[in-house]
Formats: C-alpha cells, structure tokens, sequence
C-alpha cells in the first residue's frame, strides 16, 4: 500500500475521531497505519483509560514502541493506572532506552511492583541501564542489535538478520564479535547480501569501526552519528565490549532535548520541569530563578537612581527608557539564540568567537542605524524636539549594537569557560543590555540637559 502526506493525514483525522468517539479498537486499527512516534502523539491528547485501551487492543510490541514514545510523565500515569503484571507486560515490550526513562518517571511504590513483574532479562537490562548517569551513552543505548562470530558463514548471518525479533530486523549492520563479547568488525546488510553465502564474514567485515563508550557523553555521540551520516554507532564498556548501539533516531531524540534544554535555560528553567509538573513544583523551580534576577535588575535600578535629577527636570525621559533597554533585550535575544543554536549542533567551536564579534558588529551597526533614525523620528513626532530624537535614537542605536556583540559572543566565552552557556548568558545579557541602555539614554540627556529642559 501506497501512503501518501494525503494518505497520512486522513489516517490520522480518523484515529482522532475514533479516540473522540472513544472507540479502541477502531483507534488501534488506525493506528497500524501510523508511525509509532505519530501514534503516542495523538494518544498523548487522550485521558489515561482510553489509552490504556487503545494500547490493549494492539499486539504487544506494537504496542510497546507506542508506548515508548509518550512523553515519560505521560507515560509513567498510564503504567500507573493498569495493574501491575500487565504494567510489566508492556514495559517489557518498550525498547529499553525508552523503558528506562519511563520506570524512572514512576513514583517508588509503582517502580517497585512494575519492576517484580518484568521478565529476568528485561528487569536485569533497566537495571544495567539505570547504572549509567543520565547524561551518558550508556543511559541512552540501545541493547537491542545483531552479534556474529566472525568464523560464522554468510549465509548463517543473513538467517540471524531474517529471524531476528522485530525491533532490530531491520537493522543495517552486524556487528562481529569475539566469545568474551569484545567488538572485532562490522558488516553491512549490503555487502553481506554481495558477498558469496560460503564466505567468512571475518573476510568481509570492517575492522576499523567508529565506537563510544558508556561514559561518553550522549550529546557528544548524537553528534558524532550526526556527522558521520552511520545509521548507528556501538557502544563499548572498559573493557572493549560491545553492549549496546547508538541509533540515528536515537541522536534525534537526543539532540532535539539537547537544543530545547539549551533555550529553556534561557529563560531560567533548569530543565527538569514539563508539562506534567505539578503547579507546587514549578514554583519551586521557577521562583529562585526570578528572585535572581530581581537582584541583577537592581543594578539598572541603581543606574537610573543616579540620574535622578535629570528624570526629574526632563520627565518625557522617563516615557522613552523601556524602549531603549527593552530593544536591546530582544536584539540580545536573538544574537543569542543564533549562538546558542550553532554551538548545540556543532556548526560553530569556541575558537568562533571573533567570527561571531564581526558578524554581529556589523548586523549591529546595520540595525542600529536604521533602528535608531527611525525611533529618533518617532520621538520628534511626539515631542517636536529634534535634540531629544537624536538624543533617543542614538541611545538605541548603540544598545542595539552592544546587545548584539554580547548576545552573539557571551556563549562563546562562558562555554570556554566549562559553564553552562544557555544558564548563564540570559541574566547576564539583559543586565549588560539594560545598564548600557540607561547609561548611553540618560548620559547623553544629562550631557545636552540645558537644551532638553526648554
């Protein structure tokens, strides 16, 4: 059968009628006609019993790859809400990468009964998994993948690619180990499909292979299988041994967290709070955040104090003011943004930076000018005073070109540094942005007060 974007689109507005209607099984018969992850998609839209369900009403391990696609929140309340040998039964069908984050999404209690249920190997698996620090390849690999010998024949290593189990079926390569499970090589489905059927496929295989280990970090391996264009990368232990994969859609998954973590810590949030976190919890993780920067603002505060005298004679000054520092924050925000992405992705290195000052010094300079005569024009409409235009339009102006520099280069220099560049470089930007601002505005009113105060 054929699937067209047409084809998809009516397969999915049907699944969401029978999910409205309620109706499970027409939803499960819909969704065979879906990808896995655009299945869990619409589910997540459901209440907890429908899902539930729907998921009954598949076989096991379709049912499972759904399941491993709901968000872990949304996921850990639907193993919540079944009983736990049948909890047990579908976690034991989720890949293990996705099982992981779902059992450690369950409060302990539930953990515990859904754990006693698991078969020996599944529970021996999440627990190896579980060892590793979340933000390791060996937190995020899958244990799922073909393993040869390398005297094996050919022809027995294309029976084992057929026979396999549905999750790794399809997979693109065989990797040749030895009897102590230490990696020797890899080989293609497709030359393996060449080559001669009585061959060695010690004869055939690769034995310069692209690896990681568990320790390495997760963000740095998505990369790498980025980079490389390769379907999957083994994982090694200490000791050479091959324990898990590293897929293509795996790297997905975790760069796309990587670059949304990296622009929610812009704003403050550490990452650690979704949508399912409780009101309670995300005012314990919002409110320390918001306190700090009350406290950068307070330099700003104490800039505009010490022009006090010159608010007071010219008050129309005071009008203008959160143009100017509100401009340079947006400006500054979106040089940020451009930085902060590049350096996630890998398109920039920390060496970058004096790329990023040119770049951003000449957009800056382009947009002030522009920016600032047509703020300076504004401010003559409204006041008929052409010194205040000029006065208004080239503290802008500069702000402009000072936010973007900063916002553009500040990632550079904080991840030199080893420090988080996202956490660090929001608060820092809007108060350099906001004194500079106000320092530039109320300096140069200060400097032509005589002629202002007419």
């Amino acid at each position: 059968m054929l699937l067209d974007l047409k084809a998809i689109e009516t397969w999915v507005e049907e699944l969401r009628e029978a999910l409205h209607q309620e109706d499970a099984p027409r939803a499960a018969r819909c969704a065979a006609h879906l990808s896995s992850r655009r299945v869990a998609r619409e589910l997540g839209q459901a209440e907890p019993e429908l899902i539930v369900a729907v998921l009954s009403s598949m076989d096991a391990t379709r049912a499972g790859r759904v399941a491993g696609y709901l968000p872990p929140p949304a996921g850990a309340a639907i193993l919540s809400s079944m009983p736990p040998a049948e909890a047990g039964l579908l976690l034991g069908a989720v890949p293990s990468d996705h099982a992981k984050h779902l059992l450690q999404s369950l409060p302990a209690p539930a953990r515990d009964e859904v754990v006693a249920g698991l078969a020996p190997a599944t529970r021996e698996t999440l627990e190896a998994l579980s060892r590793y620090s979340p933000e390791t390849v060996g937190a995020a690999m899958t244990t799922s993948f073909l393993v040869i010998p390398p005297d094996a024949l050919v022809a027995h290593a294309l029976d084992a690619i057929t026979s396999a189990p549905p999750e790794i079926e399809k997979s693109t390569y065989v990797y040749v180990v030895n009897q102590a499970g230490a990696l020797l090589g890899v080989a293609s489905v497709r030359d393996l499909v060449r080559a001669s059927a009585q061959e060695r496929v010690k004869n055939i295989m690769a034995d310069r292979v692209i690896a990681v280990r568990t320790g390495d970090s997760a963000v740095e391996a998505a990369r790498v299988l980025r980079n490389r264009r390769y379907a999957m990368l083994p994982v090694l232990d200490d000791e050479d041994r091959l324990r898990g994969v590293i897929t293509l859609d795996d790297a997905a998954d975790i760069l796309t967290r990587e670059v949304a973590d990296q622009f929610s810590s812009m704003g403050g949030d550490r990452g650690d709070e979704s949508f399912f976190t409780t009101p309670l919890g995300a005012v314990r993780r919002r409110l320390p955040w918001m306190a700090s920067n009350v406290l950068l603002n307070l330099i700003a505060v104490a800039v505009i104090t010490g022009f006090e005298d010159t608010i007071a004679r010219v008050a129309i000054l005071a009008a203008f003011l959160p143009m100017i520092t509100d401009m340079g924050g947006n400006v500054g925000i979106q040089s940020l943004s451009v930085a902060i992405r590049s350096l996630a992705l890998g398109e920039a290195q920390i060496r970058d930076v004096s790329k990023a000052v040119r770049k951003e010094l000449l957009v800056g300079i382009c947009n002030g000018i522009v920016l600032g005569a047509f703020f300076g024009a504004i401010a003559l409409i409204m006041r008929g005073q052409w010194l205040l235009g000029v006065v208004a339009g080239t503290a802008l102006g500069i702000n402009v070109v000072v936010a973007g520099i900063v916002g553009g280069s500040l990632p550079f220099l904080i991840k030199k540094l080893g420090k988080d560049p996202a956490m660090m470089t929001g608060p820092l930007l809007t108060t350099i942005t906001d004194v500079t601002g106000v320092t530039v505005y109320l300096g140069l009113s200060t400097l032509f007060l005589a002629r202002l105060a007419v």
